[in-house]
């Protein structure tokens, strides 16, 4: 009876920590239905946290734990797709931990002065990366 209460907490524990869906900050008159939709059918992705500002879309997304071997061609695919969404968009899709932690920083910023800067930023950390 004690072994089946530690799992049962223990089961418990690691269902809560797990972190899905999509998190959208829009600064712009883009409508994100669209975005979203495109995110979410893609059934690789765990977590997107996506900032619409100005002329840009940057996303930071995570995959399933299954598919991190081809996180980079998941984040190719749903880029192509925004791309095709959103013609008039500079648009910027990674896969990696720390363009997502990055992004989510970013959005949870109140100041919308510092964005440009932020973003470029973030976009400088993307290339290093590839």
């Amino acid at each position: 009876m004690k072994k089946l209460s530690i799992l049962l907490i223990i089961l418990g524990l690691l269902t809560g920590c797990s972190e899905k869906g999509t998190f959208i900050k829009n600064t712009t008159s883009h409508d994100e239905h669209s975005l979203e939709e495109v995110i979410m059918r893609n059934e690789h992705v765990k977590l997107a946290k996506v900032l619409l500002f100005e002329d840009e879309l940057l996303a930071g997304i995570r995959v399933n734990t299954f598919s991190r071997f081809k996180k980079k061609a998941i984040a190719t695919d749903i880029q192509k797709k925004l791309e095709k969404e959103y013609p008039d968009l500079k648009i910027t899709v990674s896969a990696d931990s720390k363009i997502l932690l990055e992004t989510e920083k970013l959005i949870r910023k109140k100041d919308e002065q510092d964005y440009r800067k932020k973003i470029d930023k973030i976009k400088s950390i993307e290339k290093e990366q590839t």
